[in-house]
């Protein structure tokens, strides 16, 4: 039993007829006809009597009509209801994002979200590159937030802004006064950097081979406040992402810019490349966008 095949059955009942019915439904005559027939095939009952060119409802037609009706007025709900949900904002979308960005621009993004999408709610999953591509091919995960290179085939994304990494450290640290701060700089100095499971520390780890820098790396660790601690310390210094140093109200380590070929991340949205993204995946990434730039002109060093 199939959807049409209840509609055409409908139709014929209240159009009084066959030819009536197959106008109404913008389908020829003999199709109608032979959905109806196939309908009456599967209950193994007729559901009209033809007497000359009118139709009447046979015992099991009758019986058939107020549920057929009901069917299809709940199909028609599920679709305008549909609808109505996804033109409103409602639903859940499902958002990853790795730890290096999510501290500095989850909080902004989250309440302007809210305020954009007040129907809308959200699953979030802070996690490292590797498994949040993971719970994007496996759609677990509409969109991720996360920074390049991502090398999944599978995977499609979006550009949302280059952020640059800033020389972080102490106000004691001889080079907090210099005149500005050059690559050169930076080689052979004590050096605190994050793991190189976070995406961030391979990258910062692949800008100093291109730039054959050979940092003393003293310490490994997994965040970037601890990063900070160790570095206002004057144990070593370290580049941290931009967004961090906007929303660093502590004032515990002095932050400057390397000011010949800089290095930076970029941070990406990204999805499943067989799924479109929905509207609040386009929203949500907008917001990620906007918040980021708001940040950057928050303050500058």
């Amino acid at each position: 039993m199939e959807l049409h095949q209840l509609r055409y059955f409908v139709a014929v009942v209240e159009s009084g007829g066959f030819s009536k019915a197959a106008k109404r439904c913008f389908v020829a005559q003999p199709s109608l006809s032979q959905q109806i027939i196939k309908l009456e095939s599967e209950l193994g009952n007729k559901l009209f009597d033809r007497l000359g060119r009118s139709v009447v409802l046979t015992e099991t037609g009758k019986a058939l009509l107020p549920k057929a009706r009901l069917i299809l007025s709940e199909t028609d709900n599920i679709k305008t209801g549909i609808t109505e949900e996804v033109d409103s904002g409602a639903g859940t979308l499902s958002v990853g994002i790795i730890p290096t960005i999510s501290p500095y621009l989850l909080p902004g993004s989250l309440k302007r979200f809210s305020e954009s999408f007040p129907q809308a709610k959200l699953a979030l999953n802070e996690n490292l590159t590797e498994k949040l591509v993971e719970g994007v091919v496996n759609l677990e995960i509409d969109t991720a937030i996360m920074s390049l290179p991502i090398e999944n085939k599978l995977i499609q994304t979006e550009t949302l802004f280059d952020d640059p990494l800033v020389l972080a450290l102490s106000p004691e640290h001889p080079l907090s006064e210099a005149p500005e701060i050059k690559i050169d700089d930076l080689k052979e100095i004590p050096f605190i950097a994050l793991g190189e499971e976070q995406c961030l520390g391979e990258q910062v780890k692949n800008f100093c081979y291109e730039k054959q820098i050979n940092p003393d790396i003293i310490c490994r660790t997994w965040n970037l406040s601890t990063i900070q601690q160790f570095v206002s310390l004057g144990d070593g210094v370290s580049l941290v992402p931009k967004m961090f140093v906007n929303t660093d109200t502590s004032g515990i380590c002095t932050y400057r810019n390397i000011e010949d070929q800089a290095p930076s991340r970029t941070v990406v949205a990204a999805w499943h490349k067989h799924r479109r993204p929905s509207m609040l995946a386009k929203g949500f990434t907008r917001i990620v966008k906007e918040e980021y730039d708001s940040l950057l002109k928050s303050r500058d060093i």
